[in-house]
């Protein structure tokens, strides 16, 4: 048998190290990509490379980073990218705009190529990748997980209210004990939250993974339930329908079942019943506007294109948080997203805006409505009324107006829109008749007289197109839509930036709602989960 011979100052060193507490570490897991290559856009690879990146600016290179991807490391292709070479009159890209079908003309795929990947973006490995992680973490380690992919919204609808002789029916069958069991004073985070519901939770939205698999808001909380309960966790998700995941303060994601042990907290792109902005095959970065390119540039100071941009700090202490950095991008993200969360969904589930008459409401005045505000509510609020020029008290009427006038406005543009496809639609189908009159094979881009025409006669072809007596008016008609789109696109984000404004004033109602019609634990509880919020990384 092997003998080890220790003395015994290296033996009481081994002693002391294995008494000392680990140190504290936060251990990054990002998952994305989309479900098939020809939903998994550039865009989504792009946007982990950039996170790699601001890790790095941030000093955390060397920091455990696991990254599920697509289908990880399979060489095959699975990522979509626009061809710019590609030129809009390129024969084959003018036979699929004009004669048809022209889906996916202007794209090519390739294999992703993010350094340092772990694994597929599947259930079963974020399932062994989270197991994992639970028995490696210590409990004064965090887990920040950064979702850059697609998503999709819960179909389900709540269940309707119960009818008047169906409430007092209950109330008849209540036994003597269950009465007296309702009158033990139980902290009102634990119990369910409101059985009678108007509108979905959104526990049932989901993340798209690869080989079109997915998982709900549900199971992605049964699967973080399983972490250990002190251990910080943080969600950046930027999918569509993001923001149903703010469901991950609940136990289980059910509302219904009270708020988690767990310390959780998150932020999401958008609302749970909107699309998201962000995915996209263009290879262009310079114009790609998502949430998470405001996010993580607000807390590196430099932009996805290597701008440097003055990092937010609204409360002046020297350091950005993550909340901060989720207010600059309310205020700066030209986006269509409606970004929140998990305080905003607490305060869905456990505030209102509706029932009493002295509740507050967006139209209670403005300096009623900021009492008590945080740095980053103030920025916001101020910000985006500064940007309309709103002053006035009923700061929420102001807003309502603005949105209705604008819609309006919008509704014309949106015709114009419309009545433009017309017009091209119309010119590409005259254009369209005198190519089948003189090759009737034209439409069908596998008959072999085509294939034969592309080979050996594609200048007469693209000439046929090109000298086609309508072709100018179609380029005009085309140069028409692009500038209505953009008017269009202008509007959109003018709008949205108004209903950013309305959000966080109905958010500051519901807070001093909360704290006039709750008691002081569940006041604490949303109190915890913004100091959570308001962690740096």
């Amino acid at each position: 048998m092997l003998r080890l011979s220790l003395r015994p100052g290296l033996l009481l060193a081994g002693l002391l190290l294995f008494s000392l507490p680990l140190a504290a570490e936060d251990r990054f897991l990002t998952i994305g990509g989309g479900p098939v290559a020809d939903g998994n856009q550039i865009s989504l690879e792009n946007n982990v490379l950039f996170f790699q990146r601001v890790l790095s600016q941030l000093g955390l290179e060397k920091a455990e980073h696991q990254i599920l991807f697509a289908d990880g490391s399979n060489p095959a292709v699975d990522l979509q990218y626009e061809n710019v070479d590609r030129d809009p009159e390129d024969i084959h890209r003018l036979l699929a705009e004009i004669v048809g079908p022209g889906q996916g003309i202007k794209f090519d795929y390739r294999s992703s190529t993010i350094p340092g990947i772990s694994g597929e973006a599947t259930p079963e490995s974020i399932e062994k990748t989270l197991a994992d992680l639970s028995h490696r973490l210590n409990s004064d380690d965090r887990v920040i997980f950064y979702f850059t992919g697609h998503g999709g919204k819960d179909r389900t609808r709540p269940a309707p209210p119960p009818k008047a002789n169906d409430k007092m029916k209950e109330e008849d069958a209540k036994s003597d004990d269950t009465k007296e069991e309702e009158t033990d004073h139980k902290k009102e985070a634990d119990k369910p939250a409101k059985k009678t519901r108007r509108e979905p939770t959104y526990s049932g939205n989901v993340t798209h993974l690869w080989y079109r698999d997915k998982m709900t808001a549900k199971e992605w909380t049964e699967k973080l339930d399983e972490l250990p309960p002190n251990v910080p966790f943080v969600a950046v998700m930027v999918q569509c329908y993001s923001g149903g995941f703010g469901n991950l303060i609940f136990k289980g994601g059910d509302p219904d079942k009270g708020l988690a042990d767990h310390r959780r907290c998150g932020f999401f792109s958008t609302v749970p019943d909107r699309v998201a902005a962000g995915c996209t095959p263009n290879v262009d970065q310079a114009e790609y506007r998502e949430y998470s390119s405001y996010f993580w540039e607000a807390l590196s100071g430099v932009s996805r294109i290597g701008e440097s941009i003055e990092k937010p700090d609204f409360d002046q202490d020297g350091v950005t948080t993550l909340l901060e950095a989720h207010a600059y991008t309310v205020l700066h993200a030209d986006t269509i997203d409606i970004p929140t969360r998990t305080s905003d969904f607490f305060l869905r589930e456990y505030s209102t805006l509706q029932g009493e008459n002295d509740l507050a409401t967006i139209h209670t005045p403005i300096d009623q409505l900021m009492a008590g505000a945080d740095a980053s509510e103030q920025a916001v609020i101020e910000g985006l009324s500064g940007r309309f020029e709103f002053s006035e008290v009923d700061r929420g009427k102001q807003v309502e107006e603005a949105i209705r006038d604008k819609k309006g406005t919008k509704r014309k543009v949106d015709g114009d829109v419309r009545r433009q496809l017309g017009e091209i639609n119309g010119l590409k189908q005259k254009i369209r008749e005198s190519l089948e009159k003189k090759w009737p094979v034209i439409t069908n881009p596998w008959h072999p007289q085509t294939m034969v025409l592309l080979t050996e006669e594609p200048d007469y072809l693209r000439s046929n197109i090109l000298e086609h007596e309508e072709y100018p008016s179609l380029k005009k008609a085309t140069t028409k839509l692009e500038e209505l789109r953009q008017e269009q696109e202008a509007l959109e984000l003018e709008i949205v930036k108004l209903e950013r404004l309305k959000f966080w004033l109905e958010r500051r109602a519901r807070v001093l709602n909360l704290e006039n019609t709750s008691d002081s634990d569940m006041i604490q509880r949303l109190h915890a989960l913004v100091e959570l919020e308001s962690q740096s990384i």
